[in-house]
């Protein structure tokens, strides 16, 4: 869900903050009032492409800032893969673009890159307008709905379909390098049997680099060493008033006062305590100062020794510890290699069990695919019966892909196939009757495609399961009024039960339903125009609505019908 969002210098936002609930949340406003530029806004926190044009004139940087509370972890798994760490459950998004074009994206004030910002998105916000199409037309998009409308059995046949394709794939690769060109798979085999070499002749023993070093600065330092040893323990002990013989006669003074002065006795406890500790320090020094000689035969040693960890770290990795790990994932690549030149046909056996397996889950897929497809467009239509698509017909087509180099027959036909099946998924739409059945990229406009996307989460999702992302639509009710406005009220409110979307809308049916309503107004001040957003009260909501209704001028009556459009709604105003 996104709680704030606060916008600075974008076009004729000079400032605005705007706390966000879940439910429905509406902007409406007069033509012209700058309702499209606060989508824009949440465009540029989804990693929407963006210039300096945006800019308000006068300003040098445009910052949009939003406060998400998103939910599950793919988030905060993707944003720990880059490297960014998440203490909390709240994600603060900013976005700066300055003048010249640069932008700037910090996420929990740490800054990113807006490539990441781009990929966590989708479990931000998901935008729908007239202008863009939004992934609605991806045919992966279309496959992931259809699945995703066969509930749990369709999540158990697709990963089961994943994992086939996976051992399948990997059983495959293994036979195409055993099959490979004999003299490039003896040059890798022979590499790999000199690098496995190499390094075992080394003798390595992880972290040895850290102890050789150290002992290497002992050695080149060793006669600054001995020099302070020897300095720090002849002033200590061993020199005409060194510091334990100071200590030594002060204790005695102190003795020849403690009848006099109570203290002293302490005093000289202390004292002695010192001295034994005094004592223990120059016996570690003397035998420090035993122990440190100059050797420049172990220090040569320690060069050459080195110098090959630091070869064989810059070859095959940074330290001798992935020195050693990549000797052991080459030891099994070259077994591999080895075992499998002499195991092809039963590697072959085994990648064509594989592929049988695969292609008896894709074929339950499938057909299962089929079934759903079918009622998707019962609950579609359905829901498109109220949304001015009255006598549109909505489909879902299946398909294959012959590719002559495929492995996989279908019907007798090679064809594509991958982890999610061999099925080519592609929705249709005829808009009006007597139309042909086309890709609903070709058959829709930017209202209908919003409409159609606003069915399909309905019919997928089906009542109270509300999206996990904040849905964003802009105008989505292009072209539709009376009561296909107030049906299409309804679906937003039903979509929006549990979680939230954000809707820009005309009309004042689709209004009348928000659970949170906003006003973009503009006005201009000392020549300068300013768009502002404002949170609309119990009175404020009438009037809004009412001005919706009848224009510039609200009456009486407009305020009454209002007030009904509301209530009936089932919003108190």
């Amino acid at each position: 869900m996104l709680r704030d969002l606060h916008v600075r210098n974008l076009a004729v936002l000079a400032e605005v903050s705007v706390e966000f609930g879940p439910g429905l949340n509406v902007f409406t406003g007069e033509t012209g009032a700058g309702k499209s530029i606060v989508v824009d806004s949440l465009a540029l926190l989804a990693g929407a492409r963006a210039s300096g044009d945006l800019i308000r004139a006068g300003a040098e940087l445009v910052s949009v800032t939003g406060v998400f509370a998103p939910e599950g972890d793919l988030w905060r798994q993707e944003l720990e893969a880059a490297g960014v760490g998440v203490e909390s459950e709240e994600l603060v998004v900013r976005r700066e673009i300055s003048r010249e074009g640069r932008n700037r994206v910090f996420i929990n004030d740490q800054l990113v890159t807006l490539g990441l910002l781009a990929q966590i998105a989708p479990s931000l916000l998901r935008i729908h307008t007239q202008r863009e199409e939004l992934g609605l037309v991806s045919p992966d998009l279309q496959r992931s709905w259809l699945d995703r409308s066969g509930g749990q059995e369709a999540t158990e046949l697709a990963e089961r379909t994943a994992e086939l394709y996976e051992t399948y794939a990997g059983l495959a690769a293994r036979l195409e390098r055993a099959l490979g060109h004999d003299r490039l798979r003896q040059e890798r085999i022979d590499l790999l049997r000199f690098q496995i070499g190499e390094i075992e002749a080394a003798r390595l023993e992880a972290g040895e680099e850290d102890e050789l070093r150290r002992e290497r600065d002992l050695l080149r330092n060793a006669e600054a060493i001995r020099h302070a040893l020897g300095t720090s323990f002849g002033l200590l002990f061993e020199e005409e008033g060194a510091a334990i013989e100071r200590l030594s006669s002060a204790a005695r003074e102190l003795e020849q006062i403690a009848e006099w002065e109570s203290r002293a006795v302490a005093w000289g406890r202390g004292l002695q305590d010192l001295q034994i500790g005094l004592e223990e320090i120059t016996s570690a020094l003397r035998q420090s100062l035993d122990e440190v000689e100059s050797d420049p035969a172990r220090l040569d040693t320690i060069e050459e020794r080195l110098a090959l960890v630091e070869r064989l770290t810059r070859k095959y990795g940074g330290s001798s510890a992935e020195v050693l790990s990549y000797r052991d994932r080459s030891r099994a690549e070259l077994e591999e290699l080895e075992g499998d030149v002499e195991q092809q046909d039963e590697l072959a056996a085994k990648m064509e069990e594989a592929l049988g397996a695969y292609r008896e889950a894709a074929s339950r897929i499938s057909r299962q695919r089929r079934e759903w497809g079918d009622r998707l467009v019962e609950r579609v239509q359905s829901e498109l019966q109220d949304l001015a698509l009255k006598k549109a017909r909505f489909a879902v087509r299946l398909d294959t892909r012959r590719s002559d180099s495929s492995p996989l027959l279908v019907a007798g036909e090679p064809v594509v196939f991958s982890e999610k099946g061999y099925d080519q998924v592609a929705f249709e739409l005829a808009a009006n009757p007597g139309e042909e059945m086309l890709p609903v990229a070709r058959s829709a406009s930017g209202g209908e495609l919003s409409r159609i996307y606003l069915a399909l989460q309905l019919a997928v999702r089906g009542e109270g399961r509300a999206a996990a992302t904040t849905l964003v639509f802009d105008e989505v009710d292009a072209g539709i009024g009376g009561a296909e406005a107030a049906a299409l009220g309804r679906k937003l409110e039903r979509l929006a039960r549990g979680g939230q979307i954000l809707a820009v809308t005309h009309l004042p049916q689709v209004a009348s339903y928000a659970d949170r309503h906003f006003r973009v107004h503009k006005r201009v001040t000392k020549g300068r125009t300013r768009t502002g957003v404002a949170t609309l009260d119990h009175d404020q909501r009438v009037e809004e609505v009412a001005r919706m209704l009848a224009g510039k001028k609200v009456t009486t009556t407009s305020l009454s019908h209002a007030q009904e459009l509301i209530a009936g709604a089932g919003k108190p105003a």
